[in-house]
C-alpha cells in the first residue's frame, strides 16, 4: 500500500473511533436525563447512563481494533 494510502486508512479509523465514542456517550447520558425527568431521580440515572455509554463507546473501539489488527495479520500473511 502506498503511504497516502495508510494515512487516509489511519484518519478514517481514528474518525470512526472518535465517533463511536462520543454518540455512545451522548446516547447513554441523553437516556438517562429522561428516565430521570420521567421517575425524578436526578443526577442518578443521567450518571449511570454517562457510565454505561462509556463502556459502551470503550467495547466499540475495542471490538473495531480488534478487526482492524486481524485484517492486518491477513494482509502480512499473503
Amino acid at each position: 500500500m502506498s503511504e497516502d494510502s495508510d494515512f487516509r486508512k489511519g484518519v478514517g479509523f481514528a474518525f470512526r473511533v472518535g465517533t463511536e465514542l462520543v454518540v455512545s456517550v451522548f446516547v447513554g447520558t441523553s437516556m438517562g436525563y429522561a428516565l430521570d425527568w420521567f421517575f425524578g431521580t436526578k443526577p442518578w440515572l443521567m450518571v449511570a447512563g454517562l457510565l454505561l455509554g462509556g463502556v459502551a463507546g470503550g467495547l466499540m473501539v475495542y471490538k473495531v481494533a480488534t478487526h482492524l489488527q486481524e485484517e492486518e495479520s491477513e494482509d502480512r500473511e499473503s
